[in-house]
């Protein structure tokens, strides 16, 4: 588990916060916790009222960088709907990349 964290952390180096241009890490944007065995990545906007795309797009580059790990949004004001959203984008991953192709 730590060696996705490790890999997690580096790969949202690339996700770029679009109203500053500056990295989420290098903003401090990220919380990392864990749920159970489960590892958590918490994406704070940088305003509670930032466009909901740019919100919701952040929390898919997230998903996209980390795999199957859980992405939760925080201090915002759609941060429900948009959780449900990730969770079911999660789920749907989840399931693609376990149908093996022979």
């Amino acid at each position: 588990m730590e060696g996705d964290q490790v890999s997690c952390l580096e790969n949202l180096k690339s996700v770029i916060e679009p109203e500053t241009g500056i990295s989420i890490l290098d903003l401090g944007l990220v919380r990392v916790t864990k749920e159970g065995d489960e590892l958590v990545i918490t994406y704070i906007p940088v305003s509670a009222y930032t466009t909901p795309i740019l919100v919701m797009s952040i929390g898919i580059q997230i998903l996209k960088e980390c795999g199957k790990i859980k992405v939760m949004i925080d201090n915002y004001y759609l941060k429900d709907e948009i959780n449900r959203r990730l969770e079911v984008i999660r789920n749907e991953l989840s399931r693609i990349s376990s149908k093996t192709i022979t």
